[in-house]
């Protein structure tokens, strides 16, 4: 299904009218060097790109050592899904069929008896609960206020709600929600969070100093807000881009890899959701690439390119910026356009 979906990204991209689209700078790795530096860009803080499985540039532009962890925000959403997999992978879940109000507490009744693993991983619940509207009962920063996220989360009400032929809802971008999975993950494990994350997937990938922001009560936020380095993000891309391997060892099964990049939400013309990943398109010298990604606020980006073997990563701290993407894919652009090319488009 990975191969599939990147192929159909590709496709998809091939219909790009260049009219349409305000074109962001065309920036070489020096000229974007200079830009950065000159504050063009605002607080971009690391460039990374790695390809083939070695580290191909990488570059601190904020004064920090290298390797000093930054807040990825919302990126970090898609560790969790990585953390789900592994779940069903242990047997700790049987899936994402799996109703997740079990794990939660007491019935409740329709429609959050019903809700989903899967519901939670697309952002397609029955909550009434959309970040990106700040009237919404279940907006992230309403539950920031209180002392305990748990408690926030499973009083939401419900949202008009109705699934489509295919069994999705429809989408809204819910932090609760990933939040609410995190706390799944630790009831069927039952180790903490941050705990399961680090032994099963950090600790195999050499990855420590990671930093997890949590509640006054001490709830983990699997909803993201992970503060982590340039180096740790290369190496989650490239064991996604390997399919769930690290070194010989398959951390994650590649089915699970394959159906977490599978599109289930289109919500731009050539931008598709999965489960907690991102597919979004990339300007390279080629013209457009189908690419998955890890995107959080301030233009945190970890991006996956299968065609070109590469994973290109984006710290940002545009915190709250409207021009904060516009400034990371011109980086990302600028990044791709500095690496080998594939000899030739890979049909998949």
């Amino acid at each position: 299904m990975l191969r599939i979906a990147t192929f159909l990204i590709l496709a998809w991209l091939t219909a790009v009218s260049p009219a349409t689209a305000q074109p962001l700078p065309d920036y070489s790795i020096a000229e974007l060097e200079a830009a950065i530096i000159a504050g063009k860009l605002n607080r971009i803080a690391v460039l990374a790109a790695e390809q083939h499985g070695e580290t191909v540039y990488a570059q601190r532009f904020d004064g920090e050592a290298a390797g000093t962890p930054i807040d990825i925000r919302s990126a970090g959403k898609s560790l969790t899904a990585l953390a789900v997999g592994a779940a069903i992978a242990d047997g700790a879940l049987t899936g994402v069929d799996v109703a997740v109000w079990p794990y939660l507490g007491h019935p409740r009744g329709e429609p959050w008896d019903s809700i989903t693993v899967a519901d939670l991983l697309g952002m397609s619940s029955a909550l009434d609960c959309n970040d990106w509207d700040r009237k919404s009962p279940g907006q992230e920063e309403r539950m920031y206020r209180t002392r305990a996220w748990r408690d926030f989360a499973l009083a939401l009400p419900a949202r008009d709600y109705a699934r489509d032929e295919r069994g999705e809802g429809a989408f809204s971008y819910c932090t609760a929600g990933v939040f609410l999975l995190g706390q799944v993950v630790e009831q069927a494990t039952g180790e903490g969070f941050d705990a399961y994350v680090q032994r099963r997937l950090f600790d195999p990938l050499e990855i420590d100093g990671v930093v997890w922001r949590h509640s006054r009560s001490g709830e983990i936020q699997s909803g993201g807000q992970l503060t982590i380095g340039a180096d740790a993000l290369l190496k989650i891309g490239r064991m996604v881009l390997d399919d769930g391997r690290w070194k010989g060892q398959q951390l994650l099964p590649e089915s699970w890899i394959d159906a977490m990049l599978s599109p289930r939400h289109q919500l731009g013309e050539h931008v598709y959701y999965g489960h907690l990943w991102w597919a979004t398109p990339i300007r390279s010298p080629r013209g457009y690439e189908g690419a998955w990604m890890m995107k959080g606020n301030g233009g945190n980006l970890v991006a996956i390119l299968r065609d070109y073997d590469a994973v290109l990563v984006v710290q940002a701290e545009n915190y709250n910026r409207k021009d904060a993407d516009r400034h990371a894919f011109t980086a990302l652009a600028g990044l791709l356009a500095s690496l080998e090319p594939p000899a030739a488009p890979t049909a998949r």
